[in-house]
């Protein structure tokens, strides 16, 4: 039998079929009715569990066993945990020159999660709109009655420009994120000060500090310069910063620090909270637009849902990232790492 690449054989299988066979790529194998693997391909021999030449995946010894008994192509959607990255596929399956069962696996992983999170985001939208403008109709309709009320007129119409800046809000949100997803380099992007975009962040989240009762504290060492769109910059840590301050109780602080990492040339802004953590299954959500481990509290408190999102969006278009530290009950470390621009010719870093 001649030898291909990916070829694990366990009985002799005719070179023609394993080159078909191999000219499938992706995640591909060559089963017998046994289930003994007599061709893997690199990224299967790479995923599927096996015992030897034995494959070892439920899912994938159910599908080839259907093929068999039925005698025709097997089509089946299925989630996994066993197959790395993999975790939504198609499992395909059929029985060729009735002695070997043919398997692909395609990965939909990634496509599955954004149709989810496209239809969480109608959804979501749409919660967020309905209480504002089921509250423009109500007020509405009490302005009417109480025309000849000037001190209701009033406290009406007040009531109506809280709802009218919440939907504004909203609107720059959206906004927001949709300019931060843009793959495009941003239009403005010029040598920032660090510490410069740090002090206007916390300064724009010192009001709602004070108003909910919350200190603000920063530690600021790392007196860099990045590469970048300053505004953008300044409302994703504008967004970590009052974030923190909406989930930490009365009383406590908010702790903006930095520091950078020479070696990777890199700066980092850390927010501190003591608030009250977030669970380890929500910790890889809450980047996600509109998503909110609570979704009651964070109606109260005005947030739009979004500014997590626009933090993650601003850091990757700008070569960064954003993480996240936090044990339920003893509150989260948010970390925004942008790498550092380069000196100046002639100028050691640091200097402007």
């Amino acid at each position: 039998m001649e030898t291909h690449a990916g070829t694990r054989p366990t009985e002799v299988v005719p070179g023609q079929v394993i080159a078909t066979v191999s000219a499938f790529g992706g995640c591909t194998l060559l089963l017998t009715k046994q289930h003994k693997i007599v061709y893997a391909s690199p990224l299967a021999r790479t995923l599927v569990p096996r015992h030897g030449d034995i494959l070892a995946e439920a899912d994938l010894i159910s599908v080839a066993d259907e093929a068999r008994a039925h005698r025709e192509h097997i089509v089946r959607p299925c989630q996994v945990t066993t197959l790395g990255p993999f975790h939504d596929i198609v499992i395909e399956a059929t029985l060729i020159s009735g002695r070997w069962i043919l398997m692909t696996v395609t990965d939909r992983t990634a496509e599955v999660q954004a149709i989810r999170i496209r239809r969480d985001f109608v959804s979501n939208i749409g919660h967020e709109l309905r209480t504002p403008v089921t509250s423009v109709g109500l007020i509405a309709q009490a302005l009417h009655s109480c025309a000849a009320d000037p001190g209701a007129v009033e406290h009406f119409a007040q009531r109506l420009d809280h709802v009218a800046k919440r939907l504004e809000r909203l609107a720059d949100g959206v906004m927001a994120l949709a300019q931060a997803q843009d793959n495009q380099p941003s239009r403005v992007r010029s040598r920032l000060r660090m510490t410069e975009v740090v002090d206007d962040a916390v300064f724009l989240a010192l009001e709602t500090a004070r108003i909910r009762g919350v200190k603000l504290k920063t530690k600021l060492r790392a007196d860099v310069f990045v590469q970048g769109d300053k505004e953008a910059l300044t409302t994703a840590v504008e967004n970590l910063v009052s974030n923190a301050v909406q989930y930490s109780p009365k009383g406590s602080r908010v702790i903006v620090s930095s520091e950078t990492d020479a070696a990777e040339g890199t700066v980092s802004v850390h927010v501190i909270d003591q608030g009250i953590g977030i669970a380890p299954e929500d910790q890889e959500r809450i980047f996600e637009r509109f998503y909110r481990t609570d979704q009651a509290r964070s109606r109260r408190a005005g947030g739009t849902g979004l500014g997590l999102a626009i933090v993650k969006h601003t850091a990757a278009s700008h070569g960064g990232t954003v993480s996240v530290d936090s044990h339920p009950g003893s509150g989260s470390t948010f970390t925004l790492t942008l790498p550092m621009a380069e000196p100046e010719p002639g100028q050691p870093e640091g200097a402007p």
